[in-house]
């Protein structure tokens, strides 16, 4: 695979790893809405209706840790058996790769460079360490730029 061939091929997998959440949360939109202690909640279509199947999507990107704490801050309630997702405007953060750079690369890693853009405060650099696998699959086990990300709060 050349340069540009894997340039091309890490911003379209970043891209799909940034919006995976917003995937999932997205997906409650327009679905049932229930209020437990106050606040409102949104039922999660089926593909994502428990944990396993939502950290089973977030996989298909990140690593493990970084799967458990993007399903701990969908903020979601398990009621009567379907999963739900708090009612609220997230809010924006830099999700989508303007440019990118390959800074180095061994057969099992590979450490970017991106301009990430969608955030309130503008562009934003982040850097990822991106591991490589055998069956040519990525999976992201390190990102830059998470205290100011909701998505990455750790949790508690």
């Amino acid at each position: 695979m050349s340069d540009l061939e894997l340039r091309r091929r890490l911003r379209t997998f970043i891209n799909q790893a940034e919006a995976a959440w917003f995937k999932v949360y997205d997906s409650s939109l327009g679905r049932k809405v229930i209020v437990v202690r106050g606040d409102e909640y949104i039922q999660l279509p089926l593909q994502f209706s428990i944990r396993p199947k939502i950290i089973a999507f977030f996989r298909k990107y990140w690593s493990p840790a970084f799967s458990q704490v993007q399903f701990c801050n969908l903020k979601s309630i398990l009621f009567r058996g379907r999963r739900y997702v708090i009612l609220a405007d997230p809010g924006p953060v830099p999700n989508h790769v303007v440019s990118l750079r390959i800074i180095c690369q061994t057969s099992t890693r590979i450490r970017v460079r991106a301009v990430l853009s969608g955030g309130s405060s503008g562009n934003v650099v982040i850097f990822y360490t991106i591991a490589r696998s055998s069956s040519n699959g990525l999976t992201i086990i390190s990102r830059t730029g998470l205290k100011n990300d909701y998505r990455f709060i750790p949790c508690k």
